[in-house]
């Protein structure tokens, strides 16, 4: 999730400085926003969602697809072609993000396949899975305290929950230096 942060406010800073945007925490913050858009968006999507070791099934429908960043830059490049491009970028890397990081992976081409792509697991450089072989991983490996395991539990060796705590402490920094 934090890792979602840093990457809309560093994006964002990105294209400030690019397009001479005055930048504050707000805009950041805004930054932020779009980099963890298609979570909420997911949870209001899905109709089995929850937080537990299934929580990869919040990937399961439009939300994490490469076709929502498109749609995104097209509604808004009708208004504004800079926003559209900062938004679209940002919302594009949350599904790669989850591509790589915590979890089973993205439906990346979903409503046209229902494929599960997971970069870097378990050896393999592209694992692809159908939706019941990541359930069935799931079964196996997932861990039903996820959240409290690794978003809640500070002293840890565990990359995923070091790389969660290290962007969040990031764009928190990022955040107050420019407000």
């Amino acid at each position: 999730m934090a890792t979602h942060f840093l990457a809309g406010s560093l994006i964002f800073l990105f294209f400030a400085k690019y397009f001479g945007i005055e930048i504050n925490g707000w805009y950041l913050l805004a930054g932020c926003f779009w980099g963890i858009f298609p979570d909420p968006l997911s949870y209001l999507l899905s109709k089995t969602a929850t937080t537990n070791k299934w929580a990869h099934k919040h990937r399961d429908n439009f939300s994490h697809s490469i076709f929502l960043p498109i749609l995104v830059f097209i509604a808004l490049a009708l208004f504004n072609p800079q926003l559209a491009m900062m938004v679209g970028a940002v919302t594009l890397t949350h599904p790669l993000l989850d591509l790589i990081g915590m979890g089973w992976g993205v439906t990346l081409f979903y409503p046209f396949s229902d494929k599960v792509f997971k970069l870097f697991y378990n050896g393999k450089l592209l694992t692809i899975w159908t939706p019941e072989e990541v359930d069935a991983e799931a079964e196996k490996f997932g861990n039903d305290n996820w959240i409290k395991d690794i978003f809640f539990t500070f002293f840890t060796l565990d990359p995923v929950s070091l790389s969660e705590k290290a962007s969040l402490i990031s764009t928190i920094t990022l955040v107050i230096y420019y407000w």
